[in-house]
């Protein structure tokens, strides 16, 4: 889990690649609270079972312990992902939503409930006015997310089939709200009855699960494109003169590490062999001089770098050591992957060549002797 710190292997050769799952992984909470979280959850389950509480209640209660995780995950999403949030927000919602659907399905063929009486596990929730908002939400999410990233080919997939559901359930809030009609009804192409044709021939909720799973497959497959085009923000900000092509090449090419406040990131002894953009937290940057006494010499916060000297100057002296000053997330490029970046964007080559020698004029000037 992302949540685990750890100091960084002694073998500084060539980094271990993150997967584009990394992006989903738990980021902000520790994993004793994933743990709580779903022995919580197990004895809510556990005790309404005894109680005989109603399923949708007893369902209900058991998401709530993960609810704060789930907050604090698409709030991090957004802090460094950006629109890629709403992503996740979506994802989240239409697999609860998908899963209803399909125990509806599940209901009325395999165990022959009546179809007004297939309502899923929410039971107390499947009313129209739900229905209503639920697919608001997901239809204008979803063109939020064609309007921000309208080259992803399988919203464009999706979106028609979004839109059809959402016509469904416009028509029936329309008519429960304005025509007095009953929640459950048929809407525009359910059988029998239906207002368009009187229905294709399929009842609620078999029409209602083939518009979600029309809508969902290709759903995932956007969110796994955007998982390899989508990349931290302080990549943006550590490489400003880099298209966005190169960026999420970059992106792909990173491993992501983790050091608690206090320990060692970097030492004047180690291989310098790797670029360190700085993801979360904040670092101090000391300087040794010639008695081996440690100087603070700067502080580096998101979107910031160090070792691009090491890679740029050969033979330039080591004398800087990087702590961490709080919990801090590094993304550690490697040295082929740093060659490749100064081959394909000589502005970002300029920019840390350029950084690389003030750096190295404020070494100089921290490590000379005072009088």
């Amino acid at each position: 889990m992302a949540s685990a710190m750890t100091t960084p292997p002694p073998d500084r050769g060539r980094v271990k690649d993150d997967s584009y799952w990394s992006k989903l992984a738990i980021h902000t909470v520790p994993n004793k609270y994933i743990v709580m979280s779903a022995f919580c959850s197990y004895i809510i389950l556990a005790l309404a079972y005894l109680q005989g509480v109603t399923p949708w209640v007893a369902f209900g209660l058991a998401f709530v312990p993960w609810l704060v995780i789930v907050f604090f995950e698409i709030e991090w999403s957004y802090e460094h992902f950006g629109w890629f949030a709403l992503f996740a927000t979506i994802a989240f919602v239409q697999t609860i939503h998908y899963s209803e659907h399909c125990i509806e399905v599940i209901q009325v063929h395999i165990f022959h409930t009546p179809t007004s009486q297939a309502l899923a596990i929410f039971s107390k929730l499947n009313v129209e006015g739900v229905h209503f908002f639920g697919d608001t939400f997901l239809s204008i999410g979803t063109l939020l997310l064609l309007w921000k990233f309208p080259r992803n080919e399988w919203l464009w997939v999706a979106i028609p089939f979004q839109i059809l559901h959402q016509a469904e359930h416009t028509y029936l809030m329309f008519n429960y709200v304005f025509e007095g009609t009953a929640g459950g009804g048929t809407g525009l192409l359910a059988s029998p009855g239906g207002a368009l044709w009187g229905g294709v021939g399929l009842n609620r909720p078999d029409l209602h699960w083939i518009y979600n799973t029309l809508y969902t497959v290709p759903f995932v497959l956007a969110l796994v494109h955007q998982l390899k085009h989508s990349y931290d923000k302080a990549i943006d900000q550590a490489l400003k003169g880099a298209s966005s092509e190169v960026k999420e090449d970059v992106a792909r090419h990173l491993e992501t590490e983790h050091f608690l406040a206090g320990q060692t990131v970097l030492t004047p002894d180690d291989d310098l062999s790797r670029l360190y953009i700085v993801s979360e937290g904040e670092a101090i940057v000391y300087q040794h001089d010639k008695d081996g006494r440690r100087i603070e010499s700067g502080r580096l916060t998101r979107g910031q770098y160090f070792g691009e000297v090491g890679l740029l100057v050969p033979g330039a002296p080591r004398t800087s050591s990087v702590v961490a000053a709080t919990d801090l997330t590094v993304l550690a490029m490697d040295e082929i992957e740093f060659r490749h970046l100064m081959q394909v964007s000589h502005r970002t080559e300029e920019e840390m060549m350029a950084e690389a020698k003030e750096r190295l004029a404020t070494d100089e000037s921290a490590t000379q002797p005072t009088t």
